[in-house]
Order: structure tokens, then sequence, then C-alpha cells
């Protein structure tokens, strides 16, 4: 927790300060010049470039601002543009400026608010029901009801029943500052409350060192109770020993639950002290934003939109199983889609990469470009990387996570990082997979490597999507500079790997969904010599932990054969492989919850356990499909994911939504970015949904994104820019 932070009512806001305090000011002014424009002097522009349009615009300077706004017009825009953009950009350019003409600012503006639009109306019709039930409760008419002004100084405020950020109305407590979303109180209304508030227990014993490698459990270890996803095992010295840290869950009496009640006018108690709040008199309703605001916002949204129409819609790629495309699924029903678009990095900063890539990005399919890594000389080895922000300073120890027990271990970086590079094994010979994600923990990453970061962010493609600061079609970049953001990244992601699949302990990121779009790029790849003698243990181990599954009933029984039912696409591993990817559509994602729901007992998790139960199988991040798991999940449910191997200085794009998985086949350095696309908007309001309605401890539990609120913030900038070119 940052040094400006504080915990409040089990969630995390921050403190009042000199930019916290003016927080207030900035909201009601960043709405002030909206509120300037009436809807009348908006609804005369408007009809100013309808009247040019029909006049044939005689007018010329009016002629081309108002045919710029046609979908022809951009397009052929677009076209003649191919050539005038260099194929090349400097490296040394970190101003990340975006010189964005008139033309694309339209059209980028024109995008936002076709995709945002809908969600500004969710909101504003939720507030509208919210106020009505405000206005029934103290019997006055809608337009008398005095909504009080929420003191947020800056703070970032969270449901505290769903977790979920709280973007302008809300309820909250007078006496014990409880706050509660309008959601959960539509919910509470209609005794239906999904926001979950209770907390689960995870039971994953402790089975004795030799268990992951097929030997019986020890049966004098006691079962252990850990609320964790994944276990705090530190220990100094090196492999696990036996210790085991005990976090007992706080459980929650569902009849606390169950007797939390809205009044018969709509009214809101304060909750009882078991589910964090006094119990005493009502909730209370607040605003954040200046009063209207956001009504305001949407009528003078929908006005230009209606204008301003989306134009990315009319441009038609023919790179299916083409040229700079590759071929990661083998679906017989439509081949088209089993096609990736692909182009390397000079062909994806042309203008024409940039209309391909939003083409496939529309449809929620990902895509890999390659040719990243142009400065040579810069050093991405991981060792370099950790002595370049902690020096020679040996007391810090890497706080990294065994695969093999899914458990936290403390190394030296000295033996961490010799690791990565030669290997590393257990007694038996069996490889073992540590790997340090997130890092580094903080938003600093820019701060403590300034020439990576500047490096990195230089060679991204798709600036409008990927400029973390002022990419026009990036949501994340509208929020306010003293609001506070979510950590998007860059962070760096260090693990060992191993080409062959080892069935137990892979060096593996298990499948999950990200709360937004993400871009990874792998920087550094070494590979490490496997012995003859490791090689026939590994053969040997393999077949034991095959024998333990059987005998614990973890099996379906014989392996699933490759033939005409099952069969996935083939891979081949180059000279410049890194890592094996599996991303999932978006339309299967119910047909593979299917499957895990069915077959999650095989899978193993914390202390080489079997999964005991699912919550949300993509979100549980406790599963990774085997080979053999994927041929099943073909043959039985008909759907197999986007697989493909990851090469050095190659990014992969992977739209919200997707669920994902990745194997390292060498000892890995990757760094990823997330970020906030419009096409992704509905996927990201779709996961926020989900997260709320995970239990209280879940490892995915918070709304770390605040979609909702950067909906707002990008509506608002595309209707001034709309506004500015109208002018």
């Amino acid at each position: 927790m940052g040094a400006n932070s504080t915990e409040r009512n089990g969630r995390i806001c921050y403190r009042k300060s000199e930019k916290g305090s003016d927080n207030d000011k900035w909201q009601d002014a960043s709405f002030k010049k909206l509120g300037e424009e009436s809807e009348e002097l908006i609804e005369n522009k408007v009809k100013r470039i309808r009247l040019d349009r029909e006049k044939g615009c005689s007018d010329g300077k009016r002629c081309r601002e108002g045919s710029s706004l046609t979908k022809r017009a951009l397009s052929e825009m677009a076209k003649k543009k191919l050539n005038a953009i260099s194929s090349d950009r400097s490296a040394s350019d970190l101003k990340l400026r975006n010189k964005t003409d008139k033309s694309k600012k339209i059209e980028y503006a024109s995008c936002i608010l076709y995709h945002t639009l809908p969600y500004l109306r969710n909101i504003c019709q939720e507030q509208f029901e919210e106020k009505t039930t405000e206005a029934t409760m103290k019997g006055v008419w809608f337009t008398k009801v005095e909504i009080q002004k929420a003191d947020c100084n800056g703070e970032r405020i969270y449901c505290d029943n769903c977790s979920t950020s709280i973007v302008d109305f809300h309820r909250s407590c007078l006496t014990c500052g409880y706050e509660l979303c309008i959601s959960c109180c539509r919910e509470l209304r209609c005794n239906s409350l999904q926001g979950n508030c209770t907390r689960i227990a995870y039971n994953y014993p402790f089975r004795g060192p030799d268990y992951p490698h097929g030997s019986p459990p020890d049966s004098s270890l006691q079962t252990v109770t850990n609320p964790s996803a994944e276990v705090d095992q530190s220990q100094p010295a090196s492999w696990h020993t036996g210790s085991t840290v005990i976090n007992p869950s706080e459980e929650v009496d569902q009849s606390d639950v169950a007797s939390w009640r809205a009044g018969s006018t709509g009214g809101v108690q304060c909750p009882p002290e078991q589910l964090g709040g006094c119990g005493e008199g009502n909730l209370q309703l607040k605003h954040i934003f200046s009063e209207n605001a956001l009504v305001k916002l949407r009528n003078k949204a929908k006005k230009l939109a209606d204008e301003f129409q989306n134009s990315n819609s009319e441009f038609e790629c023919g790179c299916e199983a083409g040229l700079g495309s590759r071929k990661a699924s083998n679906r017989k029903n439509n081949p088209n889609s089993n096609y990736l678009f692909c182009p390397d990095l000079r062909k994806a900063e042309k203008a024409e990469g940039l209309l391909h890539f939003r083409k496939h990005w529309a449809k929620g399919e990902p895509v890999i470009v390659s040719d990243l890594i142009r400065n040579k000389n810069l050093n991405w080895e991981p060792n370099a990387i950790w002595n370049s922000v902690n020096g020679n300073n040996d007391s810090e120890q890497i706080r990294a996570i065994d695969c093999l027990n899914c458990c936290q271990v403390e190394m030296e970086p000295e033996i961490f990082f010799q690791g990565y590079k030669e290997g590393r094994i257990y007694p038996n010979l069996w490889p073992a997979m540590i790997k340090l994600k997130d890092w580094p923990t903080t938003h600093r990453f820019e701060e403590l490597l300034p020439k990576h970061y500047s490096e990195f962010i230089n060679n991204l493609p798709f600036k409008p999507y990927t400029n973390p600061k002022c990419g026009s079609l990036n949501l994340a970049s509208f929020l306010p500079e003293i609001s506070p953001k979510p950590d998007l990244g860059p962070k760096s992601y260090i693990a060992y790997g191993f080409e062959e699949e080892l069935g137990r302990g892979d060096s593996v990121t298990k499948l999950h969904c990200d709360m937004a779009d993400a871009v990874n790029v792998l920087m550094h790849a070494a590979e490490v010599e496997v012995s003859e003698e490791q090689e026939s243990v590994i053969r040997e181990l393999k077949i034991k932990h095959r024998e333990q599954d059987m005998l614990e009933n973890l099996r379906h029984g014989k392996n699933e054969e490759k033939g005409k039912n099952n069969e996935v696409c083939e891979l081949k591993l180059g000279e410049n492989a890194g890592a094996l990817w599996d991303i999932f559509r978006r339309e299967d994602v119910e047909k593979l919850k299917a499957y895990l729901k069915k077959y999650f007992r095989e899978f193993r998790h914390i202390y080489c356990n079997p999964v005991d139960q699912v919550v949300n199988p993509v979100h549980d991040e406790t599963f990774y499909l085997t080979a053999e798991h994927k041929r099943r999940l073909k043959k039985e449910f008909g759907i197999e994911p986007w697989s493909f191997v990851q090469n050095l200085g190659e990014a992969v794009f992977i739209p919200a939504g997707c669920p994902h998985q990745v194997r390292n086949l060498k000892s890995c350095t990757k760094i990823a970015l997330d970020f906030v696309s419009p096409e992704s908007v509905e996927q990201c309001i779709n996961l926020t949904e989900d997260f709320r309605r995970l239990p209280k401890n879940h490892r995915a539990k918070e709304d770390k994104l605040e979609i909702k609120k950067m909906i707002v913030y990008a509506a608002q900038r595309a209707v001034e820019t709309l506004l500015e070119a109208s002018d």
C-alpha cells in the first residue's frame, strides 16, 4: 500500500492531499466547457453541418470540414495517406504526442462515442431510476429531489459490498461511512443481491515434499485452509520443507446476508457489523460529479453521434489465409477464422496496417506483430534489468513462484538468474520452474527503467491504442491527471521454461481473463540444455505421475488420441520460439466453462492437490489445459483455441474477454502493457460484472480498471473534439 493511501472498510482509498483537495473543483471544471455549450448551440451546429451537406457545401472551408465527416471521405482520406507515412520511426521519440490530423481526430472521437454512448445511457438510466426511488422515499417531485455532494477528495471510491468502483451516484452511511453502489441497491430491492460479500475457503493440504513427484501423501500432515490463490511459503533457503502459513478464512454468516433487505419504499439500511456496516439508519443518496453533468453529456453525445458516424466498418481486408497471417487453429466450419493477422513492425506502422488491425480487433481476434526489437545494444537480460533497479544490493530477495507447488518462494537474485540461464532441478532431477511476475510491483517502470521504458513504448505499433499517455483510442489515457489511475503497466514477467510439456509443474500462466486489452512482447529468451540422464528421469516420473492420477481417480481414461474429430493445429518450433499461447474466442467462453466444471477434479493446483472447487473457471486461474485436454475439449464441445508460438521480438495483442493461457518453452522475459480500446468496452463492462459476483476473497474480486469512469471521461473528450471540429 502506498504512502499516500489508507484502508477504509476493507478497501483502499487515497488520503487528502494538495492534488486531491482540488478534485471536486476539477470535476466541476472538466464539465464546465460542455455546460457552456448549450444544447441549442449544439443543435445549431449539427443543423449547419447537415445544411452544408445538402447544399453541396459552397463554402470551401465548411465543405472540407463537413465532407470529412462522411464515411466515404474518411475512407478516401485514409487511403491517400498510405504512402505519406514513413515506415521508420525515430527510436528517440519519447514525446508520444500522436500528431493526429483533424480528420483522424474526428474519426477516432466518433469511434469512441459509438462504443461508449450505449453505456453512458445505461449509467444515466440507472441514476434516473435511483433518483426516482429517492423521490418516492421522500414524497417529493422528481425535480425537487436534492442529492448531497460526496466528499471524495480525490479518493478512489468502491462499493463496500461488491468492491466495484463507484462512478457517480451511490448511497452512504452518515455514521460509519459505509458506501453502496446503486447496482447493489437495486438488487437488494429485488431480493436478489448478486454483488458478493461472502468468502470462500480453499482447502489444499500439504501432503509432503515428495507428493508432487508421485509419492503417496504423508498422512501425518494436517489439512490446511488457505483463502489465497497462492500460498505464501517464504523460505530463504531453497525448497519447501513442510512449514505452512495458515490464513484462516473470514466467514460471513449467510443469515446476515439474507436479513439485509430494502424497506417498503426503497430505502436501504446500513448493513449489520458482520457485513461491514453499523446497522444504524438508511444510506443517503450522494453524487460525485456536478448535478446533471452526466445527463447533459449524454444528450450532447447523442446528437453528435448521429452526425459523426463511425467509419471503420467500411474498410475491407483480405488477409485471411494469405500473406501477413498465421494459422492458429483447425476449425472446419469456418476456415478463415483459423488465421491471425501477423504483420511485421514495418508493415504494422503504416496506415494500412492500423486499418487491418482495427478490422481484426473489432472482431475480437488476437494480433501478432514481429520484429519489435530494434535497439540491439539495449540489454534485456533479466539480471541486467534487476541490477539497473536494485544495483548491487545483495540483501534484496526475489519473491517468485514455484510452479510445481503454486507457492511463493524467496530466493537470492544470483541463484534465480543462474537458474534462468542454466536451469534448476529438484533433488530427483525433475525440472524446477520458477517465475517472477508483475515486476516492478508499482507504477514505477518508467522511473526505474527509463531507457527500457522508452524503447518498449516507442516500438509498440498501433500508437492510437498502445500509447499509455495520449493514445487517441486508449480510453485509459483520458483519465484526468489528478485522478487515481489503474496500474496498467508496463510490467515484466521473468520465468524459467521447458520445451517439453511436463504435465505437472510446467512454467505456465494459467487460464485467465485480463481486466482489459493487453499487449505482451517477448524481449529475451534463453535455452537451457537438458542431459540425457535428466530426460530419462523425466520419462520415468511422468509415468509415476500418471499412475498417481489413476490411483486418485483424476484420469478420464485413456489419452485422447489424434483423430478427425479432435485434431488441433500443429505447431512448429523455430530457433526463436519462446512461449506457447492458447487464446480462446469470446463466443466459446461458456462451452469452455462447461468443460472445466465437468472435469475440474482432473487438474492440480496448490501443493499439487487436485482442484477442490470452482467459482468461475476463467477467473480462478487454477487451470492449464494440456494438449490432452485441448483434444478432448474439441472432441466433446467442438471448440479449440487459437494456438501459436510467440517468437523472440514478437508482440501478442490479446482482446479483453478472451481467456488465455501461456506455457514458456524457454526461459523468457516478457513485457506487458494493458490498454482499453473502444471496441472492448462491452467486454470490460461484462468482466466488471463478473468480478462483482465473485466471493470477497477471490483473487480477481476488486474492480481495478474502473471502466465506467473511463467511459465518462472518454465520452467527454470525444464530445469536446467533435464540437471543436464543427466550429
